[in-house]
């Protein structure tokens, strides 16, 4: 069965995710440095950044639950009986969603207290958005498992992808060590 023009570049939802990622990492309009006195003046001086971190993270998210529709018809025609891999990727990729989602939304709720000079409000969020992508790498180290060993096992995505998959994984449970 041909693939609808919707679902030929669905995949590329993947990637439009991860940009956004990007952005938002970029845009965010505070450093590693969570107990910083200065840091609630300089979110509230770079509010329209913090609102376009926060919406991206928000639009990320969006982009992964495409994704994920997209990695498990795909893992699937490679799975006979079985659907592990399809299924652990796409429930990672949703959970990923769900942390980035989250992370998104703090960053919207700390730009608005910083804006509305709520400093104590802003510092607790500060900390909260610091600790934020914890969510989406509990999400994503089980997307890249499936992803990577179901590509490897079933060749539904090349080979190098799913290597890259794989050593992704690792360093996901290595990270937070």
């Amino acid at each position: 069965m041909p693939l609808s023009p919707f679902e030929k570049v669905l995949p590329w939802s993947g990637v439009l995710a991860g940009v956004l990622f990007v952005v938002q990492e970029a845009v965010a309009p505070f450093g590693e440095k969570p107990n910083d006195p200065h840091l609630p003046g300089r979110i509230a001086d770079a509010v329209a950044r913090g609102y376009i971190a926060g919406f991206a993270s928000l639009l990320g998210a969006v982009m992964l639950y495409f994704f994920a529709g997209s990695v498990r018809a795909s893992q699937r025609t490679g799975e006979a009986g079985e659907s592990t891999y399809s299924s652990v990727a796409y429930g990672g990729l949703i959970g990923a969603g769900a942390g980035l989602g989250i992370q998104g939304f703090a960053q919207v709720a700390l730009t608005s207290a910083a804006d509305a000079g709520q400093t104590a409000v802003t510092q607790t969020l500060v900390f909260l958005a610091s600790y934020a992508w914890l969510p989406m790498l509990a999400g994503l180290v089980p997307a890249f498992w499936g992803i990577g060993l179901g590509g490897l096992r079933n060749a539904t995505t090349p080979k190098w992808f799913a290597i890259v998959s794989v050593v992704l994984a690792v360093i996901g449970v290595l990270g937070p060590l």
